[in-house]
């Protein structure tokens, strides 16, 4: 072997080399130094990592402020809409013209489904709440998606004494297009007794389900959630007047007496003593009462009528009845189909009975 090492090594010394060699390792050696510099310049970028936070952040601000800002918009969509049911034909200044306002009120928060009370619309006997509700991202919010069950009640609790009686309803009214798990819902009730203004009221919602009302309801998120607000009505026009004993109209086989009538842009409540006909015929017999609207143009409103082929302006509201000594009353509470302008109405028809507005 000691032969062959000396004959390597004399061939070697004949070898010429060629100058690309000297480039080839001036190259390798270059990258083997990258390499070696390369956990430097990890190291440096950890200093950016501060930054791209700050951008995120940036970038997260900017998103609340555009999500801020629909907010804003949404309200213009509400005031339009409220189920179809505020200002369908109606601009923003229509509205703002028939003194109907709104307030900003708080947020319920929970692991499980976020609720956020954007705006509150009031008056003295119709509150109609749009709340903003998140939900894990595997949840995607639809038309069939609602609450297996949900109230209104006095105080800062649930409490099956403190409920609060009338028509309420709970509607999907959009869906962010970005997020499925996020919607907008109107909440609406509209009650008989009297609310004591400034006073705290709970709106309570429990398991959030797929088709609730149908056969095979699927639960989604189990739960119970609930906001408390302050009662405050934001509708600074509406009509009362109360009754004079001239004031009588058709009931059923007898007449009754109007004691009260109140008018605002989302529905009407007349109170009349219906003590003439029998107390214990009243649950069987059809109390309702047909009242329309007199407008300014010279045209009528029909808000009920006895004629079953005639559609009433009416989505919803109930009829109570209550005894004060040998006397009974009955409430009528409606809600219109759409917000009107009570401006233009200028006297209420209650069956024949004529009721100028003046």
């Amino acid at each position: 072997m000691n032969k062959f090492d000396r004959k390597i090594k004399e061939l070697s010394k004949n070898i010429e080399v060629p100058a690309s060699y000297d480039e080839k390792v001036d190259k390798v050696l270059l990258d083997i130094m990258k390499k070696d510099m390369a956990p430097l310049e990890k190291r440096k970028n950890r200093k950016l990592l501060p930054r791209l936070a700050v951008c995120l952040i940036c970038i997260i601000c900017a998103i609340s402020l555009y999500t801020i800002d629909a907010h804003a918009h949404i309200f213009s969509f509400f005031k339009e809409s409220i189920l179809d049911f505020l200002g369908r034909g109606n601009s923003e200044d229509d509205i703002e013209d028939m003194g109907v306002g709104s307030e900003k009120q708080s947020v319920d928060s929970k692991l499980d489904l976020m609720m956020e009370l954007q705006e509150s619309v009031m008056d003295s006997h119709s509150i109609y709440l749009m709340v903003k509700m998140t939900a894990p991202p595997d949840i995607r919010f639809e038309e069939n998606v609602l609450f297996d069950y949900f109230c209104f009640c006095k105080g800062t609790n649930y409490s099956s004494n403190q409920l609060i009686g009338g028509s309420i309803s709970c509607e999907l009214l959009e869906v962010s297009e970005d997020f499925p798990n996020i919607a907008t819902y109107v909440v609406s009730l509209v009650f008989d007794e009297n609310l004591e203004e400034d006073s705290e009221v709970t709106v309570c919602f429990e398991d959030l389900t797929r088709d609730p009302y149908s056969s095979n309801p699927e639960l989604m998120i189990d739960g119970v959630w609930s906001i408390t607000f302050y009662y405050h009505q934001t509708v600074t026009d509406r009509i009362e007047l109360e009754g004079t004993p001239d004031m009588v109209f058709p009931f059923i086989n007898t007449t009754a007496e109007l004691m009260k009538l109140e008018l605002s842009p989302f529905g009407i409540l007349v109170y009349a003593d219906v003590s003439n006909f029998p107390n214990d015929e009243l649950g069987i017999s059809d109390t309702n009462i047909a009242i329309r609207l007199k407008m300014i143009d010279g045209s009528e409103l029909t808000v009920v009528s006895h004629d079953p082929d005639t559609r009433g302006y009416v989505q919803g509201g109930s009829i109570s009845f209550s005894e004060e000594g040998d006397k009974t009353f009955e409430q009528v509470n409606l809600e219109f189909t759409n917000m009107i302008n009570i401006a233009k109405v200028v006297g209420v028809y209650i069956e024949d009975l004529y009721i100028p507005i003046k």
